[in-house]
């Protein structure tokens, strides 16, 4: 089965060492699950050489497109950017650090016949203690604010465009893939979870458990239940 279209958004950062072979990969499940494909990286004002490499893949890779923020936007705004910069007809994300491979694509795409949108559920979950517990909090919370039955909603996640459309995210920290989902699912939007293997990390990447990071979420989550 192929896709009619597809645009896999890449948001990077601190990941020179890894954003080759997850731009690789990217384009290996392209051709191999979609009709029409493109690749959109975000450098988000990443401070080591990621953005040299991104120049010489797009000199190698047609189907690449990269945009790079000047000032550091962190994961909520370079997700925003993206889903906002792809034009096919679904949408497919995954991060610039490899721990979650592109090809897991395969598993998502058996579902898109039923579903709107699918969520990666990662299993087996190659991450520090701290950010299982972290991670399992945030999820619980969410189950517990909005009523959803998701446990692992800020994962990567295929869904169709039509869902952006007229959409007025207003989050800019992590919160913005709940706040995605939450309103697909209040627009009767069909979503669903699938397992997915997950990857130890190989490189330093973007520190997710620092208080800076996560006291916006917060607020972004009081802002959105108080709607």
């Amino acid at each position: 089965m192929k896709l009619s279209s597809l645009s896999i958004l890449i948001p990077a950062y601190k990941d020179e060492q890894t954003i080759e072979t997850v731009v690789t990969r990217a384009r290996l499940a392209g051709k191999k699950y979609a009709k029409k494909f493109e690749i959109i990286v975000c450098d988000d004002a990443s401070p080591d050489h990621l953005s040299r490499v991104l120049i010489s893949l797009s000199k190698k890779i047609p189907e690449l497109r990269v945009m790079r923020h000047t000032e550091n936007k962190g994961y909520g705004g370079t997700m925003l950017d993206l889903y906002k910069a792809g034009k096919m007809q679904w949408l497919f994300s995954v991060p610039g650090d490899y721990q979650l491979d592109p090809m897991e694509l395969a598993k998502f795409i058996r579902h898109t016949d039923s579903f709107d949108m699918i969520i990666g559920r990662r299993t087996n979950r190659n991450d520090t203690s701290f950010r299982k517990r972290q991670s399992l909090v945030y999820n619980g919370l969410l189950r517990l604010l909005f009523g959803i039955r998701l446990v692992d909603i800020n994962s990567i996640r295929l869904f169709k465009r039509d869902i952006m459309k007229g959409r007025n995210i207003t989050s800019t920290s992590a919160f913005v893939d709940a706040e995605l989902t939450l309103g697909a699912i209040k627009d009767a939007y069909r979503v669903r979870e699938t397992s997915i293997a997950h990857r130890k990390r190989e490189t330093a990447g973007a520190g997710g458990g620092k208080l800076s990071i996560i006291l916006p979420v917060i607020w972004d989550m009081i802002r959105y239940r108080l709607r």
